[in-house]
């Protein structure tokens, strides 16, 4: 039993660190913090057989949780910066759209509101907005690609849709002006990949958004509802990021009343910068109607 117990343990630490191709891997790997918490309890159970092979295991899976969730890192807080941006997964169905805007952007000095999953049915909320701010996907010939609506304090001086060969897979490519800086910027929310077709398209757009990484110039953000977590194979890797900057925070969670408990929750909501920008006050709230949470954070850039 000893060895069959120590197989398990051993086990389910390559599954949570996996990092093999296909979906059913990935899908294992992405439940990291849960698979290492639930390797405790076949190291628990070997202390029937032995206590220092027991001991040295559960210390091993405390050391990875701390390494996995860091619960002793946080966002150093920075009192000026340039641009202040929230972004959040709304849910089709969510009827607090008008709330959430007051909330997160005319209540607040947030510069960018950016809103995933947009329901086109909910475009008299912009009606007024429209003629002060700056908009993208309120026009009809824009029509909210992708479930994608962009509000802006900042002009939009560029405007891009990309499409693949499916209508319903692409991404957005904006640019702000803040005073003499051009912030070039990519927004997109590929499927979750709750089936193996769905789990290619995701990769697929992960996949070109990474790509068009190599063609922005100067200053850019690329932010998103990933659908993935930042220690998948799949995840777009760069030196900046919301994830990196913050230490850990979840964005999603499997149960909305627990969202709070790093366990239940996964970071799939992401922001990434270019070298030139320095991130701060990265931080997620809760937002009504939703099982995501709202991604906050502020760039400040190096060229000025």
């Amino acid at each position: 039993m000893r060895l069959i117990l120590l197989v398990i343990y051993i086990l389910i630490i390559l599954l949570a660190f996996n990092q093999l191709e296909g979906y059913l891997f990935d899908l294992a790997g992405a439940l990291r913090g849960v698979l290492i918490i639930c390797s405790l309890l076949p190291a628990i159970l070997l202390l029937l057989w032995s206590k220092k092979l027991s001991f040295c295991l559960v210390f091993l899976s405390i050391g990875l949780v701390l390494f996995h969730f860091k619960p002793y890192s946080s966002s150093e807080a920075v009192k000026n910066s340039d641009i202040k941006i929230a972004q959040v997964n709304l849910q089709y169905s969510n009827p607090n759209l008008a709330q959430i805007i007051d909330s997160q952007f005319l209540g607040t000095q947030n510069d960018i509101l950016v809103l995933f999953e947009f329901n086109d049915t909910q475009r008299h909320v912009l009606d007024e907005l429209n003629t002060q701010y700056h908009l993208f996907g309120y026009a009809e010939v824009e029509g909210a690609p992708f479930g994608i609506l962009v509000i802006s304090k900042l002009p939009i001086v560029q405007r891009q849709i990309k499409r693949f060969d499916n209508p319903k897979l692409g991404y957005v490519k904006l640019s702000f002006l803040y005073n003499n800086i051009m912030l070039n910027s990519v927004f997109f929310h590929p499927p979750s990949p709750r089936t193996h077709t769905l789990w290619s398209q995701r990769n697929r757009v992960l996949s070109e958004v990474s790509n068009e990484i190599q063609n922005l110039k100067g200053s850019w953000l690329v932010a998103g509802d990933f659908n993935t977590v930042p220690w998948s194979r799949y995840f777009i890797k760069t030196k900046s990021s919301c994830f990196n900057r913050a230490g850990f925070y979840t964005s999603w969670s499997f149960n909305n009343q627990l969202s709070d408990l790093k366990v239940l929750g996964l970071p799939i909501d992401h922001c990434l910068v270019s070298e030139d920008i320095s991130l701060s006050n990265v931080g997620v709230n809760s937002v009504n109607g939703s099982d995501h949470k709202l991604l906050h954070y502020e760039l400040t850039f190096s060229t000025h």
